[in-house]
């Protein structure tokens, strides 16, 4: 309890002396630095040093947040979430005249390239997680469960958006091929698990044995092939949108994909050979590399997670002693990352668009619920699952979080010109956040029903 008040009194804290640095009207934007001679040096980009307020707001108040949804039990990416929701342009308009905006919406645009960071940065970790010889044995078994969860998702989150398409203004103001096109992006994303929650609930409860490693292959391979499959649909959309040939639009889906896979390789063997000559600051080698792939993500018309998760994949099998040292050196990185990435997400989010979004929300997420238990429960007795599997394998499918955030960045990207794009990235958070706070608790459950945990 005492713990819990500090860190409240903290986070107040900090909050108050950002807003009243807001109010205080400093002029940033006419500070220049000074060299090791003591010369003026050129004048720092407009904006910049705001934007430095807030990226600090956000990873200070982010982790105080965190600590405190963590010490009553609660995930600490959905308080990273709902942090930046509190300190962004959205809740600001709601609040009475005068009291400052404590990240603007302008300042967002710089922290873009951290996001980037992070998206890669998931990738390697999601793709890292998958062993060959694990897959050989139970790949089958896994497929089978994977087919009948993903379908039963799917099939429950269609019908829904089909039935409610006219009276929702997201669908019903489209034409027919955009209405179509977004149920079935809207869908796909969805359907997402999170592999990060998995991972992290595994690791709290020191779990191991068949329960476990069954329940991080599925969410693992079930957001591989959504990455696929959306970034299938977002380069299909981009290419019909630069009015090309159908023989260009084949051929940028197919480029977004095999090169998205060629890339990936690629970044695995250099860094294979860079971690084997270097041994001291690998989590700097593992940063630039992340760097790189959004890089690339923008200069080759690839995606970065894919880039990500076959790099990871690649490098965990092919090299196991190289890959855990440059994994397990990033470990210091990727709280801060994550912190960075969640709360500019919720940052970014419009309550406006919510409030009115907010009941399809609601909706998709409980009819993903029931196909995601049905369908895995059918595909477990198809699959010849254990009864433990049977009954609580279902709850490490709810959660979503990483891969789920970056794909509604990657879609909000794509569709950022049009007139609709604040509320479909507002429905997909919505979602997603839904699902981030009843998904990890119920994995916990499961875990422990799994007889699994030692902790």
């Amino acid at each position: 309890m005492k713990r819990a008040l500090t860190l409240v009194l903290t986070l107040l804290a900090t909050i108050c002396a950002v807003a009243a640095l807001r109010l205080s009207h400093v002029d940033f934007e006419n500070i220049r630095t000074i060299d090791v001679f003591g010369n003026f040096s050129l004048q720092i980009p407009p904006g910049l040093h705001y934007a430095a307020l807030s990226m600090g707001l956000l990873v200070l108040g982010g982790f105080l947040a965190g600590e405190l949804a963590a010490s009553i039990a609660l995930p600490r990416v959905t308080a990273y979430l709902l942090f930046g929701i509190v300190v962004g342009p959205s809740l600001a308009s709601w609040l009475p005249k005068g009291f400052p905006t404590l990240v603007p919406q302008a300042e967002l645009n710089y922290l873009e390239f951290v996001q980037a960071l992070a998206v890669s940065l998931i990738g390697l970790i999601a793709g890292s997680e998958l062993k060959i010889p694990f897959l050989r044995t139970a790949g089958s078994r896994i497929c089978k469960m994977l087919a009948f969860e993903s379908a039963g998702v799917a099939l429950c989150v269609c019908v829904l958006l089909v039935v409610v398409a006219g009276a929702v203004p997201l669908l019903a103001q489209r034409t027919p091929n955009e209405r179509w096109f977004l149920i079935a992006v809207l869908t796909a994303l969805i359907s997402a698990s999170s592999p990060a929650v998995v991972v992290a609930i595994l690791r709290e409860t020191q779990a191991s044995g068949p329960f476990a490693q069954t329940s991080l292959a599925m969410v693992v391979l079930k957001d591989l092939v959504l990455v696929i499959v959306i970034s299938a649909l977002l380069a299909a959309w981009t290419s019909g949108q630069s009015q090309g040939t159908a023989w260009e639009a084949t051929f940028g889906v197919s480029w977004h994909l095999a090169g998205s896979l060629l890339v990936g390789l690629i970044f695995a063997l250099v860094l294979g050979v860079i971690a084997k000559r270097t041994r001291f600051r690998l989590d700097m080698v593992m940063v630039i590399a992340g760097f790189a792939i959004a890089l690339s993500g923008k200069l080759l018309n690839v995606a970065p997670l894919i880039v990500g998760i076959t790099a990871g994949f690649a490098l965990t099998n092919l090299s196991p002693n190289t890959s855990r040292r440059l994994f397990s050196s990033i470990d210091n990185i990727l709280p801060t990352t994550y912190v960075i990435f969640f709360a500019t997400t919720g940052a970014k989010i419009s309550l406006d668009s919510l409030m009115i979004i907010w009941p399809l929300a609601v909706g998709a997420c409980a009819v993903r619920f029931v196909g995601c238990w049905s369908g895995l429960r059918i595909g477990c007795r198809v699959a010849g699952a254990s009864d433990l599997e049977r009954k609580w394998l279902w709850t490490s499918m709810v959660s979503q979080a990483g891969v789920s955030i970056a794909l509604a960045s990657e879609i909000h990207r794509v569709f950022a010109q049009q007139e609709w794009a604040v509320q479909l990235q507002s429905f997909m958070l919505a979602t997603i956040v839904i699902n981030e706070v009843i998904g990890p608790p119920l994995m916990r459950l499961g875990v422990i029903r799994s007889g699994e945990a030692r902790a």
